[in-house]
């Protein structure tokens, strides 16, 4: 095993101000194989397919700083494997918003974080009032739509999301952004689509969720299920009084599971000075005692949509559920639900903390946690399953629903720290094989990829596959893709790709078992390097 160097040691201090650069601006889009020198140890060859990620690739506008890297534009990456080989792309989704500030230059959009255009702001918000009131002229606030929290591929489409918008469709092959997509109409009515979905591997459906908040009024959520043409199998359409907010939801057979966070709240007030950009929606997230924390359980069956079951838990914020199944008693009635989520405590806020991760985890971080839910009682039982700071839970992406055993989470699982995130938690549901990678780096999203594809990926353990994790290198302001063997992530990677740029920490990203490109891969001893455009 060859001697690491300094910077490799995954237990050296790192500096602060080196790990803030992870988020620094990649203004450069890339279209390249990476060359064999590049990539240490072996790719897997029954790996084979597109790892799509998305994140914020901008920090600042021409300028002026962005508030949260969540009001970043997106930028999408294809990591390809073919042969042993790895390709790598990247271009920024062309949003509306996107291409209106690349011609003029300039901030001229308000980020749900609260960025503001530098002519707009919060003292010009009150003069602007103040004029509307003598003039009846009030010029709305206009939110910019990143398009950058998820990138995921479904019946010819490549979809990227934000979840108070319409995703946009890019084409897979080249990134190029086709424009935005209401999937038929079906999405035109609530004008937003989730980051996240889940698979249905018995049906062989995606289901997708949507949730438009309004004032004075129940929040308007849709549920769809979709076949691989994007026909509508079904589609679930509620009003759900206290439903203020939605990232990411539990499927089952039977079931969809939400949660009522109290952590966001919709008065006439918040609504007013929102509009006049004295705040913003991420700045309101905070814990509101008076407000409900319930699982909101909905039947499948549309025709049983309304029989809502809600069970009441203890006060937390939820961005993100894993692994999830019923539980069933005599005659296969299903009696309760089995879940873990990663839950944010009552002093949770969006501040960026340190300005490397997106809230306070320093001071409220994330834990993992596992409900039991009874449905006839009505009653939870909830217990914290893991100690380490943990986001970003990953399990295998074809048995949503189903009994799974291992749950893979990004982490800090060193004593006394909280952020940054540097390792990869493998935490096991039972309790006896919890496993740790110390990383060189700090690391994203992890993602599980099955070793086998479906159908039989369905019926194959959670474990028999690998972990795809982005990496970055604070010495070295460089991003790798690191491989790991998911039954045994504690060996550390089997393969790291090491770029030689950085990517920005990125959001989410999936895995499809296909590849998008043109050519194949070239011969070994052909060296290859970065194309590289500014736009």
């Amino acid at each position: 095993m060859p001697k690491r160097s300094l910077s490799e040691d995954p237990f050296r201090p790192l500096k602060l101000e080196q790990c803030q650069r992870g988020w620094h601006s990649q203004r450069q889009e890339f279209d390249y194989w990476v060359p064999d020198a590049q990539i240490e140890g072996e790719i897997p060859a029954e790996l084979h397919g597109t790892f799509f990620r998305n994140g914020p690739g901008i920090s600042e506008v021409y300028g002026t700083p962005l508030v949260h890297p969540i009001d970043g534009d997106g930028l999408v990456a294809a990591i390809t494997f073919d042969q042993g080989r790895v390709h790598f792309r990247s271009r920024y989704v062309r949003t509306r918003h996107h291409v209106e500030e690349e011609e003029r230059k300039e901030v001229c959009y308000h980020g749900q974080m609260g960025t503001h255009p530098p002519g707009e702001s919060r003292t010009g918000a009150w003069l602007g009032m103040l004029k509307g009131l003598f003039t009846g002229v009030r010029s709305p606030i206009r939110f910019r739509d990143p398009s950058n929290t998820n990138a995921f591929y479904w019946g010819g489409k490549l979809l990227t999301c934000y979840e108070t918008g319409l995703p946009h469709c890019l084409d897979p092959h080249t990134l190029h952004t086709l424009g935005r997509d209401d999937l038929g109409g079906v999405l035109r009515n609530l004008g937003a689509f989730a980051a996240h979905f889940r698979y249905d591997s018995e049906r062989d459906s995606l289901v997708t969720m949507s949730l438009r908040l309004g004032l004075n009024k129940p929040g308007q959520l849709g549920l769809y299920e979709w076949d691989r043409q994007w026909k509508l199998l079904g589609r679930t359409d509620l009003k759900i009084p206290g439903l203020n907010y939605s990232h990411d939801f539990v499927l089952t057979k039977h079931f969809y599971v939400l949660h009522m966070t109290p952590f966001v709240k919709i008065t006439t007030m918040l609504v007013l000075k929102t509009a006049l950009g004295l705040t913003s929606p991420g700045e309101n997230m905070q814990y509101y005692p008076d407000l409900p924390s319930r699982m909101c359980i909905i039947p499948r069956d549309p025709k049983r949509a309304h029989e809502i079951i809600y069970i009441d838990v203890p006060p937390c914020h939820i961005f993100h559920f894993g692994t999830a199944h019923e539980v069933t008693g005599a005659g296969s009635k299903v009696t309760g639900l089995e879940f873990n989520a990663v839950c944010l405590g009552e002093k949770f806020n969006m501040t960026f903390d340190s300005k490397i991760w997106l809230s306070n985890a320093s001071v409220e971080p994330g834990l993992l946690h596992h409900f039991s839910l009874n449905l006839e009682r009505r009653s939870c039982v909830y217990s914290k399953r893991d100690d380490a700071s943990v986001e970003f839970p990953a399990t295998h992406p074809y048995r949503h629903g189903l009994p799974c055993r291992y749950v893979y989470l990004m982490a800090n699982a060193r004593p006394g720290q909280n952020l940054p995130y540097r390792d990869l938690v493998k935490a096991d549901n039972e309790g006896e094989n919890r496993q740790v990678w110390n990383s060189h780096g700090l690391i994203g999203e992890p993602v599980f990829v099955p070793r086998q594809r479906l159908p039989t990926a369905a019926a194959a353990s959670d474990e028999d596959g690998w972990v795809i994790v982005q990496l970055y290198h604070p010495e070295l302001h460089r991003t790798e893709i690191c491989v790991l063997d998911a039954r045994n992530v504690t060996a550390g990677p089997v393969a790291r790709v090491k770029l030689l740029h950085h990517i920005p920490y990125g959001f989410h990203g999936t895995f499809y078992q296909e590849t998008f490109l043109d050519s194949p891969p070239p011969k070994r001893d052909v060296p290859a390097s970065p194309y590289k455009s500014k736009f």
